[in-house]
């Protein structure tokens, strides 16, 4: 699969850049409709709901279309008994693995610019206190501004609309998004990228037997 440019938050202007390109992105490239379209098409939904399992939440379909008919394949070989159980599942966390990683692929900057801190400060200040209190609730601990920082302002942008409901006593998977970026955010801060994206996805995270 070609490399693409990788898009990093560091300013309030790269920030307002990674919003023109996800409305860019919705477009999608046509070889991946295509591919997505003629491989394996009845296996979509089990697709899906694989990356779902494994990460919590199911990412924005740009996210997911180009890495999806190569999980359909996984899936369509374990049904037909080409693979067994455990062959699958370490395939299909590799790959899904992958899509984690292009998720967050637009916040790989070691410390953001001053800029952003100040965006932080200002922009959607009732929900600040709120967002940041409920990303301590579901990780259980107080984590470095400089790992939740940009998912705090996405929390308080979707509070904001207020068309979100949040329980107290029960993770959404909006939570789960959170969490999956704060967590890869904080790894890659205090091991590298590497270990970063080698980190198991959400479901095998030992964070989560610790929340269990």
């Amino acid at each position: 699969m070609p490399q693409e440019n990788v898009i990093t938050v560091t300013s309030v202007g790269s920030l307002r850049r990674v919003n023109r390109e996800t409305a860019l992105l919705q477009n999608f490239r046509w070889n991946d409709l295509i591919v997505a379209a003629t491989i394996l098409p009845e296996l979509a939904e089990d697709a899906k709901c694989e990356i779902e399992h494994y990460l919590g939440y199911l990412p924005a379909e740009h996210v997911t279309m180009p890495f999806e008919p190569y999980l359909r394949a996984l899936i369509h070989n374990f049904k037909s008994g080409v693979l067994h159980l455990d062959q699958y599942n370490c395939l299909a966390e590799d790959h899904i693995r992958l899509i984690r990683n292009e998720e967050v692929k637009y916040n790989l900057i070691n410390d953001y610019d001053a800029s952003l801190y100040e965006l932080y400060e200002r922009d959607y200040q009732p929900y600040g206190q709120m967002a940041r209190q409920r990303i301590i609730d579901i990780l259980g601990y107080e984590p470095q501004l400089k790992a939740s920082l940009f998912a705090e302002m996405y929390l308080r942008k979707i509070m904001s609309t207020d068309q979100v409901i949040m329980p107290t006593d029960a993770l959404t998977s909006l939570d789960f998004k959170l969490i999956g970026l704060i967590r890869y955010r904080e790894i890659l801060l205090t091991q590298g990228k590497s270990a970063a994206d080698n980190w198991p996805v959400l479901r095998n995270d030992t964070f989560c037997e610790r929340q269990s």
